[in-house]
């Protein structure tokens, strides 16, 4: 979001667009990096997990060098109150992209998450998972 926000200060873009981009998002929320990885190599495979704490929002980030068409999956198991959930997912599209995770909760206690991506051809990958919290 604040890449997007800078980008577009940079881009000398009408504030009518910089309004609807902030709109949405509260001035206090950060973003958590939960976890990343990094492979190189033909067909090269990443899988990045982790924990975090009363997530908003869970993204998966893919990048690649060179740019190319990767596919992927998500997992994630949240707990709120004595109840857990759990959702899964998959993705395919052009470096870079990025991916929401859908939380089975909102707003829950915590959760657990998991996601992999591969490679379409050689080359190097970087995965992560990002949280929006308050």
């Amino acid at each position: 979001m604040i890449k997007r926000i800078a980008g577009a200060l940079v881009t000398g873009a009408v504030s009518a667009c910089l309004i609807t981009g902030t709109a949405t998002a509260a001035p206090d929320n950060y973003v958590h990096r939960v976890a990343s990885c990094r492979a190189s190599g033909d067909f090269a495979i990443c899988v990045a997990g982790g924990n975090v704490n009363r997530p908003l929002a869970l993204y998966v980030y893919v990048s690649a060098t060179p740019g190319q068409h990767v596919s992927g999956a998500w997992d994630v198991v949240c707990s709120k109150g004595l109840g857990a959930g759990s959702k899964s997912g998959s993705f395919s599209g052009h470096t870079t992209l990025r991916r929401r995770i859908s939380m089975p909760y909102r707003r829950p206690d915590s959760c657990t998450v998991s996601a992999d991506a591969q490679l379409s051809h050689g080359g190097r990958i970087h995965v992560w998972i990002d949280a929006v919290k308050k």
